[in-house]
């Protein structure tokens, strides 16, 4: 996993690891989406409820996972502990899920 630095200059900053398969897959974005995924991670940072990511807790086999919305078709899986966010997959619902 890597570490990505996101802070913000209010209150206390979530850390962001990222997997080798999200790195790439953000990699492999194009713009619009790339903008809006740098939008969405900042906003994470800030606010991980903030009601614009949609942020929700997954069932059955990704219990133990949660997801925001970048844009309508852009999903990035990840998994919360405290201070830190595991981001783990990026992509479509069907590529998600």
């Amino acid at each position: 996993m890597t570490s990505i630095s996101c802070s913000m200059s209010s209150g206390p900053d979530l850390r962001l690891m990222a997997s080798n398969r999200f790195l790439r897959k953000a990699k492999k974005l194009r713009e619009p989406q790339a903008s809006m995924l740098r939008a969405a991670l900042r906003r994470f940072t800030a606010d991980p409820q903030d009601p614009l990511l949609r942020t929700h807790k997954l069932k059955g086999e990704l219990d133990a996972y949660l997801a925001f919305t970048v844009d309508d078709d852009l999903l990035v899986l990840f998994r919360r502990a405290g201070d830190e966010a595991f981001l783990v997959n990026l992509g479509s619902h069907d590529q998600v899920y």
